[in-house]
């Protein structure tokens, strides 16, 4: 249960809010410029998040040269600025001019809804995640599993904006509370792609290294007598292309680490197409076997 917003913390919430304020109220061609600006100074001032994208992308594509991930990094901030400020026309926008995007494969959540089923979105990390989310809210009722902000006046003010669009937001613990909305048939977007090892965690193959990872959603689809759909998130120029994809067959099969295992698969395949739209900032290779040199570690 979140604590009760305070006076002091709706006075922070609102000085945070007046620049993505201003932002939201521009049109989508200047946001996604501006964007670009911002991702264009963070790739110059962000040396230590550079260096584990530079590690992450040694990691992914080792055939490379150097100079092509460098390019990468670049256009991979650019986007990451585009869709911070894309982001803040989510929260704080005019919705009634809703950028152009497309669902492909909506026909699969539909689907098992209009069974009663619950649907698990199983999603990722990357650039565009924040519309990605709204956009299939339009189609149905959206549980998002989050992970609080260490500052409350943040936290307080990234729920504002995301509260307008879902049916609930689920703290990334509170498995009983996705089960219920499971349950009802409506749909929980998650993305368990971050490094993960806790107890339901194993270590799989992901992007060329042994990955701890999160195998919680088979057993959560069990619970939930729900289904498992990929889902990606695409922006190309100002155009959305989102997809769901089927579910895989025999997933749950009560075998946690293999289900997952083949819903990573699926992962990287869409990071291998689109590798400028991930997340490369994250360390995903923190937690690894022993005897596995971390990738983050600089040279003496």
């Amino acid at each position: 249960m979140k604590p009760p917003v305070t006076r002091q913390l709706r006075l922070a919430r609102l000085t945070l809010s007046l620049l993505p304020r201003l932002i939201a109220a521009l049109p989508q061609r200047g946001r996604l410029a501006l964007g670009s600006g911002i991702g264009w100074l963070m790739a110059r001032l962000l040396k230590k998040r550079r260096h584990v994208m530079q590690a992450n992308l040694a990691v992914a594509f080792p055939d490379w040269t150097k100079s092509a991930r460098e390019a990468l990094i670049d256009e991979h901030f650019a986007r990451l600025g585009a869709g911070i400020c894309e982001g803040f026309w989510g929260w704080f926008g005019n919705l009634d001019r809703v950028p152009d995007y497309r669902i492909l494969g909506l026909e699969h959540l539909q689907a098992a809804r209009a069974k009663g089923q619950g649907v698990i979105l199983n999603a990722a990390h990357v650039t565009d995640m924040e519309l990605g989310v709204y956009f299939v809210s339009r189609h149905a009722p959206v549980h998002a599993v989050y992970r609080p902000n260490n500052r409350a006046a943040l936290d307080a003010l990234i729920d504002q904006g995301r509260e307008k669009h879902l049916a609930g937001l689920i703290h990334r613990e509170d498995t009983r509370a996705m089960v219920r909305a499971l349950r009802a048939a409506d749909v929980v977007w998650t993305a368990p792609d971050q490094n993960y090892h806790g107890k339901t965690s194993a270590f799989i193959p992901f992007l060329g290294l042994p990955a701890a990872t999160n195998t919680a959603m088979p057993m959560l689809a069990r619970m939930g007598r729900a289904v498992i759909l990929p889902y990606h998130v695409r922006r190309f120029d100002g155009r959305y292309e989102l997809e769901i994809e089927p579910p895989l067959e025999g997933v749950p099969s009560g075998d946690e680490v293999a289900d997952t295992g083949r819903l990573v698969e699926r992962l990287e395949a869409e990071i291998r197409r689109h590798p400028a739209m991930y997340l490369w900032g994250h360390r995903r290779f923190k937690t690894l076997p022993d005897g596995v040199p971390s990738p983050y570690r600089r040279p003496d």
